[in-house]
């Protein structure tokens, strides 16, 4: 329908509309009549499976399951989420505490890691599958991400663009397949953000437009408690959208402010902006409130040493340069995810052909062209500015994966390019071809120049083929679409034709991507994992990993069912640390951003694989696995120390398709105590070494330990006897030297201590570090060589044991108490550090680097904490309880959970005082006898956030009653509003209805807008409303039985001068333009018919 006719029938059928409601007296009769609204929603529905068919392709061309054997799991979604995955389905499916978990370092909070990684509602996508099938789960959690953006972001054009079908798909795709997204659907955390971005940012406008809130609160409580990291910076972008999108319509607002309560324009501005604001402000606040028990849990998780994870220099410095940013909007254009990696803002070539004309449309005013021009700016500025991206990081740099809110420049950029495209027909072809050889020639520039992402090394180049010629073949068949775009009898083939070019190229595009992303950081076979990079030649499932010990674990759990530890030296893949969230038994091991530093550090100095975010079930010894309660060991080695171990379980080791004849062996270690046992209160005195330096060998710190815990109770000899061994160096030089490191204490005050150290001088490029000694009784021995407190790092070395390679050392993962094999008393044994290059740094802070256990003074030791342990007769996640049996001078009762405030302990029913013990684990004191005790998990932030969180709900659910009540509205009406006729916003343009019942007038006041219209002015009757019911509500709007349902939120082409007009005005290019049967049938913004 031509929109001349549009207008006509209006002007016939609206007067007689408002005249039979006039005549017929009732305020029911003056509203038009509602007629039954087909669905019209199928380019959401396409909005959704094309992104999402698209990426299901792309996995499809790699190989990825079901497709192929190869796993979507890459980087940290296959060494750490899908761990994850599996503790929060066995939580969904089998139940229990989310508050706490014993599956991490010893234990420690819950809520951390589900709010960071795991509070995603697509995560009940879990729930579908069978544990066996958690790789294909992860990867439809993936694709039905990428298809809600999609569909998010085509809702939001529609409702403030009114854009067609066709190009509502075409920018949907762009947003969901951008480059961010692509690049972290292995951090698939971060993409609910993307998904809740258009619906926040439509929540803004329509707050600010018509005094709505519904869902701008829920948008935003969405974005804080899928993941509080980027709901942080959705926070930022909210602030800044809000200022320009404020500054975009206030005149608008202003003078239908002033038409309302009379007064002077100034003055109504001043109001208006006030009004708006403090909306604004105060359902931030309530979001806020309503996310709190989210909030506030993950802000205690930061407590435990996140915030202390990394030095931050605050110091300003420019990034990169500007050009980089161009070569990052080309396609192809992935560099790196590691620390040196620039933003990741591709978002589809179209995007950045039609930016710029974007600032030539003569549909969109100069302000609107300023403002989007100031909110560019700002987050380019962001992005070169350290200090400034600090910032946005929550002042903390990242470790990876930088610029972390990229995706806010990749959103505000397709705005403005919908904008332009709209407006495309008012651009002569000439400047939209000048612009395209424009960007042709930019491209050829950064080909000449050999442009490499990594300037300081000059390194990783820039491909010719996916990058350069890509970009000049998109250049050509986008000034053809557009070309045709802008014909009259090829408009409607130029919107096909541009959708099928961007769905190519966000295939293609996609497809590098995702490439790229796997060469640089690696890709595995179908969850399957024997080394970092991925590479296997032996397993074909993700049941093949599982199961390879899943037999021997679930026989343990199933014939134990006390409280214990337990930790395998079986691993899914090296370097693999998530093993007890993997099946779900209580251990050591793990790995997370949400750390907590004191626990890891103890576990190092312990001698176990430990360091910044993670530890590893590596290193220790029997003695240390005892204390700890680690009951049982997941091994292929049945031959471990028999004065400790005997086999509780066996099982052939799993192999999905090829036969094996290794053996799994359940190791129980005899000796292990309670989590729970009494020892000498004098342990609260032993600091040193554990709390302050020096650095003492783990095995001395062991010795320590237990001595300390005895202290007064028995006379006790070390349990592990030090071997001298003199140091000799074969090719290289040794120096003794000290130290002076300093510290503060507990109370505060700084003190001074000489760590002394053995600095060995590679002097001619590498060396041999040479120890010979006897052993000195039967059985194994254990070395442990701890390093230094200041910046020297020792270079990576062999350890020899005569003349046998037994391992690495002064790695991540070596850099642990060594078990060097089982001895006969007499034996002669050599131990050599092999070294090619650098230096090494020994601490020599302890007397000794060679132990071996004496069984006597042990079995003496361990009788006596055994039978002060606690007897476990209930547990679960968040609580134990049982009875313990306390004798003399063994009042303190130690256990080896972290220390963590969140803990009640309870002693015969009496709650009893927290204390921190070796700087990192939880003890209480009592009395000799005998007594229940009790422990149980419930931190303040989880009661005082659940508490805020339902005030905000309260209050916010108060305001939507308040907002739906018309007699509450027309008793608090303003006393200062008019009797005058209102507008009520429909679509795109400002339509008015004659409502003369004063009562009437009263009860529309809330879903009118702002200003009047004369009685001489033609009248549009909506003949059809949307319901806004799904997505939110007005602040002040009306809901009776005949009362017409909002429309959709007017965009700011409603000011004048602005880009009102669609695509295809006056029947041209309606393949562009707002369809004919879409929601509202409403004519252009600032049509002034």
């Amino acid at each position: 329908m031509k929109n001349g006719d549009k207008e006509m029938n209006r002007k016939d059928t609206a007067p007689d509309a408002v005249t039979s409601g006039a005549l017929d007296g009732t305020p029911a009769a003056l509203l038009p009549e509602k007629k039954k609204k087909s669905f019209n929603g199928y380019y959401l529905i396409a909005a959704f499976l094309i992104p999402f068919a698209i990426m299901l392709g792309v996995y499809a061309c790699l190989g990825k399951h079901p497709f192929g054997n190869n796993s979507v799991l890459t980087l940290d979604l296959q060494a750490q989420y899908v761990y994850y995955y599996e503790a929060i389905r066995r939580l969904l499916v089998e139940g229990g505490s989310w508050l706490y978990s014993w599956e991490r370092t010893l234990g420690g909070e819950f809520m951390g890691i589900v709010a960071y990684y795991m509070a995603s509602p697509f995560n009940l996508i879990l729930v579908l599958f069978p544990k066996s099938m958690l790789a294909d789960a992860v990867m439809f959690i993936q694709l039905a991400k990428v298809g809600a953006m999609g569909l998010t972001f085509a809702y939001y054009l529609r409702k403030t663009r009114k854009t067609s079908d066709m190009q509502t798909i075409v920018f949907s795709m762009m947003y969901a397949l951008c480059a961010y997204a692509i690049v972290n659907l292995v951090n698939p955390m971060w993409l609910d953000a993307m998904v809740f971005l258009p619906l926040l940012v439509l929540g803004i406008e329509s707050m600010i437009r018509q005094r709505k809130f519904i869902l701008y609160t829920v948008s935003l409580i969405a974005v804080f408690v899928t993941n509080y990291y980027m709901g942080y910076m959705c926070a930022i972008f909210t602030f800044i959208y809000y200022l320009y999108y404020y500054f975009l319509v206030r005149e608008e607002l202003a003078q239908n402010q002033k038409a309302q309560t009379g007064g002077r324009l100034s003055r109504a501005l001043h109001s208006r902006g006030f009004e708006t604001f403090m909306r604004f402000a105060v359902f931030t606040v309530i979001a806020l409130l309503a996310s709190a028990f989210m909030l506030l849990c993950a802000w205690y998780s930061l407590q435990f040493g996140k915030t202390e994870f990394a030095t931050t220099n605050y110091t300003p410095s420019l990034r990169f340069d500007f050009l980089d940013i161009f070569v990052k909007m080309l396609p192809g254009s992935y560099d790196t995810v590691r620390p040196n990696g620039l933003p990741m803002i591709y978002c589809g070539m179209l995007a950045l052909l039609v930016l710029p004309l974007f600032f030539m449309s003569p549909t969109i005013s100069r302000k609107k062209k300023l403002l989007s021009a100031g909110v560019l700016a700002v987050l380019l500025v962001s992005f070169s500015v350290n200090t400034i991206d600090l910032v946005w990081h929550g002042f903390s740099g990242p470790n990876w994966l930088n610029y972390r809110y990229s995706y806010l420049f990749s959103f505000f950029v397709l705005l403005m390019a919908c904008d332009a495209l709209r407006g495309i027909r008012k651009i002569r072809f000439g400047k939209v071809l000048a612009v395209g050889v424009f960007v042709a020639v930019l491209v050829l520039i950064v080909q000449k120049l050999n442009y490499v992402f990594d300037q300081d090394t000059k390194t990783n180049p820039l491909d010719d083929a996916q990058c350069i010629l890509l970009s000049l073949v998109l250049i050509a068949a986008y000034m053809i679409v557009l070309r045709f775009l802008k014909s009259d009898g090829m408009a409607s083939a130029g919107s096909f034709a541009l959708a099928v070019v961007v769905c190519v190229e966000m295939f293609a595009v996609s497809l590098i991507t995702v490439t790229d992303e796997q060469m640089d950081v690696g890709s595995v076979r179908y969850a399957n994992y024997l080394s970092s990079s991925g590479s296997t030649e032996y397993y074909d499932s993700y049941t093949g990993s599982i199961k390879r010990i899943e037999s021997v674990v679930n026989e343990v759990l199933e014939k134990d069912q006390s409280f214990y530890r337990m930790e395998s030296t079986v691993y899914r893949r090296l370097g693999g640390v998530n093993e007890p969230m993997a099946h779900g038994f209580n251990g050591v091991s793990h790995s997370t951003s949400t750390l907590n530093k004191s626990v890891i550090t103890l576990m190092d100095k312990l001698g176990y694989a430990s360091m910044s975010h993670w530890t590893k079930y590596l290193g220790g010894t029997p003695i240390s696995d005892a204390l700890l309660g680690i009951k049982y060991v997941i091994t292929r080695n049945d031959r471990l120390d028999e004065n400790f171990y005997t086999v509780a379980a066996s099982g052939p080791e799993y192999y999905e398709y090829i036969p094996s004849s290794a053996t799994i062996y359940a190791m129980q270690n005899t000796k292990a105590l309670s989590v729970a046992y009494g020892v000498s209160p004098d342990l609260l005195a032993e600091t040193e070494g554990f709390l302050y330096p020096p650095y003492y060998s783990g095995l001395d710190l062991q010795n320590r330990l237990i001595n300390a815990m005895l202290s007064g109770v028995i006379d006790t000899p070390n349990v592990l006897r030090g071997i001298y061994a003199p140091l000799d160096t074969v090719d290289c030089t040794h120096h003794a030297r000290a130290h002076s490191h300093s510290y503060t204490d507990e109370n505060g005050e700084t003190q001074y201590v000489d760590q002394n150290y053995y600095f060995i001088d590679g002097e001619n490029g590498g060396g041999t570090v040479r120890f010979v000694f006897e052993a000195e009784a039967d059985g194994d021995i254990y070395a442990h060589f701890p390093g230094v407190l200041f910046s020297g790092m020792s270079t990576e070395c062999g350890l020899y044991v005569n003349g046998r390679k037994v391992s690495d050392y002064f790695t991540n993962e070596t850099w642990v108490i060594q078990n060097l094999g089982t001895f006969e008393e007499g034996d002669e044994v050599e131990v050599e550090l092999r070294f090619e290059n650098g230096d090494l740094y020994i601490s020599h802070a302890s007397s000794y680097y060679f132990y071996y256990i004496d069984y006597a003074a042990l079995n003496a030791a361990f009788s006596e904490l055994e039978a002060a342990s606690m007897y476990v007769e209930e547990h679960g996640n968040d609580f134990l309880r049982g009875t313990i049996d306390i004798p003399e001078g063994q009042e303190l009762v130690f256990t080896t959970i972290p220390y963590d405030e969140g803990w009640k302990v309870y002693i015969d029913g009496e709650q009893v005082e927290l204390i921190k013990t070796l700087g990192s684990l939880l003890a209480v004191e009592t009395t000799p006898g005998f007594h229940e005790i009790e422990f149980v998990y419930r931190p303040d932030c989880a009661v005082y956030g659940g508490m805020l969180s339902i005030i905000g709900i309260a209050l916010f659910a108060l305001f939507v009653l308040w907002s739906r009540s018309a007699k509450v509205r027309r008793i608090f009406r303003r006393k200062d509003e008019r009797d005058t006729h209102f507008f009520y916003y429909g679509g795109d343009s400002t339509t008015g209805w004659l409502l003369e019942d004063a009562e009437m007038r009263a009860a529309m006041a809330g879903d009118a807008a702002d200003g009047p219209l004369s009685e001489s002015a033609d009248v549009d009757v909506p003949q059809e409303a949307e319901s806004e019911a799904s997505l939110g509500g007005d602040a002040s709007s009306v809901r009776e039985p005949s009362e017409p349902e909002d429309e959709a939120v007017p965009t700011d082409d409603a000011v004048p001068t602005d880009d009102a007009q669609h695509v295809g005005e006056s029947g041209e290019n309606e393949d562009f333009s707002a369809p004919e049967n879409s929601e509202d049938d409403t004519p252009p913004a600032g049509d002034k018919r």
